[in-house]
């Protein structure tokens, strides 16, 4: 389709140097009389009087889409810029946009990120209503981060947005919250690939070759620390067989490989296959019963509504998932343990930033100064004046294990105990 800009054109004429990569190819499928307008007027109108925005703040913003509008080259590329934030999230792909900034400033400039968003809104309500998906389901799924951006807004003079990549999952109308979880579709991108065994059902993940891994069976490097014993995995295979290091489930990467024979095992997770990311809002109710009860509904909801997606399970990444956590934390009296039970866990490159952050507030502390309040804080400091770190990892549960969470369906007493003898290895010796 030949387009009145250029790409290049465009990008330019508006400065953005943020993009996401390949955008061009989706530039050309984009058919500006198939689109209408930026914004739908009734609806912005609407939104803001729901959250009492002063009349001077609307005009301020409504006047920015004027400008825009006026302006036919941004507004041309800006349309194709909604256009394509709705329809990534019907490509599920990852998530790369970011805020956008103009460049020349003004009050476009302040706007420009809020108006993209805000715009996706409406387009994105049609899509579900074609699908036919009951309004309950989403209706107010768009409003979770308008209500805190617009009373931010109606506070001060702050329109920036706080992460857009996670709220843009909002305004897309992508996310859908099933009992205490969130979930969007995605794809599986991970340097791993899961085998069932065809005989007893077991489930065992391989790690692809040449990936550095440090004794603990961490990638080589997280958290700034490297491992001069290091190992390197291996990915062999032929017409019959797979030699590769093995995953074990309480979350690293085994140095010795093993030899999974074809004939006995077939594939289960492999790139490019459809799963669900699971989020855990904040608040009570983090139980194995409920993730169980979660999840149930989650894989009937994506089989009615989303049937073209072939949903092979979920995947999620947390500080929530650090098997080190079981070493300061009793599982009898811990849910976050009882439920890290119930994954297959795996590495993730990620620090213990996010950890520090949701336990302290801060991604990092005073070992020796800061003054713990909880039972949490007081354990974490202990272990990490030992010298240990934690880190992210992340979690796949496969459909067909859903039905038995509660049960510990990966993770064995032996998984456990290799765990034991492995963890912080790395340290022992310099």
């Amino acid at each position: 389709m030949k387009q009145k800009y250029s790409f290049a054109e465009c990008v330019e004429y508006c400065g953005f140097d943020n993009l996401p990569l390949g955008l061009e190819s989706y530039y050309m499928q984009f058919d500006e009389h198939k689109w209408g307008e930026i914004i739908d007027i009734e609806f912005l109108n609407a939104a803001l009087a729901r959250f009492k925005v002063p009349g001077e703040k609307q005009e301020q913003l409504k006047k920015a889409i004027r400008e825009i509008e006026a302006d036919d080259r941004l507004a041309y590329f800006t349309k194709f810029l909604i256009w394509d934030l709705c329809n990534a999230r019907k490509r599920y792909e990852n998530n790369n946009y970011q805020s956008l900034t103009l460049k020349g400033g003004g009050i476009i400039t302040r706007y420009y990120s809020l108006i993209l968003l805000l715009a996706c809104v409406k387009p994105s309500l049609k899509r579900l209503q074609k699908r036919k998906i009951p309004l309950a389901y989403y209706e107010q799924i768009p409003f979770v981060p308008m209500k805190q951006q617009f009373e931010k807004w109606v506070a001060g003079e702050d329109v920036s947005i706080s992460d857009f990549p996670w709220e843009l999952n909002f305004y897309t109308c992508s996310i859908f919250w099933l009992n205490r979880f969130q979930y969007i579709p995605c794809r599986f991108e991970q340097e791993m690939t899961v085998f069932r065994n065809k005989k007893n059902n077991g489930v065992l993940a391989l790690l692809h070759g040449n990936i550095e891994v440090r004794r603990d069976g961490q990638i080589n490097g997280t958290n700034e620390i490297f491992d001069n014993e290091r190992f390197v995995t291996v990915w062999e295979e032929d017409e019959s067989t797979i030699r590769a290091n093995p995953v074990n489930p309480m979350g690293f990467v085994m140095k010795e490989p093993v030899l999974l024979k074809k004939a006995e095992w077939k594939t289960a997770l492999s790139k490019g296959d459809y799963l669900l990311a699971f989020h855990i809002p904040s608040g009570p109710g983090y139980t194995a019963v409920n993730v169980k009860q979660s999840m149930e509904l989650a894989l009937t909801f994506y089989r009615n509504y989303f049937g073209e997606l072939d949903i092979k399970g979920f995947l999620s990444e947390s500080w929530l998932y650090d098997s080190r956590l079981s070493l300061i934390l009793d599982y009898d009296n811990s849910n976050i343990i009882k439920v890290q039970r119930q994954f297959y866990l795996y590495p993730a490159r990620d620090g213990e930033g996010m950890l520090l952050e949701r336990v302290f507030g801060a991604k990092q502390i005073d070992l020796e100064n800061f003054h713990c309040v909880t039972t949490l804080q007081e354990k974490v400091v202990d272990y990490m004046k030992t010298g240990g770190r934690f880190n992210e990892l992340r979690m796949f549960v496969l459909k067909e294990e859903v039905s038995k969470i509660g049960e510990s369906p990966y993770i064995t007493v032996e998984d456990i105990n290799q765990f034991i003898e492995v963890v912080d290895s790395h340290l022992l010796k310099k």
